[in-house]
């Protein structure tokens, strides 16, 4: 069984807050992919996603589906609260790519330490690359390779495959997605 947990909106909307007040002018491209490195490095080293989003393989690369809702703040299947909470806490500019501007500062009461952590770590990685050096990279995650075009990507494929404790975070992730709203 595929592990999926339960988004948490509100935190989705928080880390893009995040993201977008510690680098400004961040292009959506950029913030998918922070989203989805900061996750990826927290299930590695804490056994739990940082939002719980849906990634699925797209010709740009993974992107979390829920994020990427989020930002367009027109998709039918938002919730119309966190609809309305995203169109306060940002606006969308296009110059010349989609870049977010924040409306308010985020609150940092939804983040453990780890992860903000986890989101340091993720915008030093991918925040200076150029959209085809950040292309490239996801391309090469064994993650983005090993999945069906158009198709969610497995938790378990971003447990990277030389990390010692592989096994034991993919017992834990199997035991508690089915609880765990992030």
């Amino acid at each position: 069984m595929a592990i999926q947990y339960s988004v948490n909106y509100t935190k989705a909307i928080e880390t893009i807050l995040w993201l977008i007040n510690q680098k400004p002018d961040l292009d959506i491209y950029h913030i998918g992919k922070a989203i989805f490195y900061a996750e990826k490095y927290h299930l590695n080293k804490y056994a739990r996603p940082i939002i719980g989003d849906v990634y699925q393989k797209g010709y740009y690369g993974p992107f979390p589906s829920t994020i990427r809702d989020i930002i367009q703040q027109k998709a039918k299947w938002l919730p119309p609260d966190q609809l309305q909470e995203s169109i306060e806490a940002f606006k969308v500019v296009n110059k010349p790519y989609p870049t977010l501007i924040p409306k308010r500062l985020p609150n940092v009461d939804f983040f453990s330490g780890t992860d903000i952590e986890c989101l340091k770590e993720a915008l030093s990685v991918v925040g200076d690359l150029s959209f085809d050096e950040l292309k490239k990279m996801t391309h090469e995650e064994e993650s983005f390779l090993l999945a069906i075009e158009n198709n969610q990507i497995n938790y378990e494929l971003l447990i990277d495959k030389n990390n010692p404790l592989k096994n034991e975070i993919i017992k834990e992730m199997h035991e508690t997605n089915k609880y765990l709203c992030i």
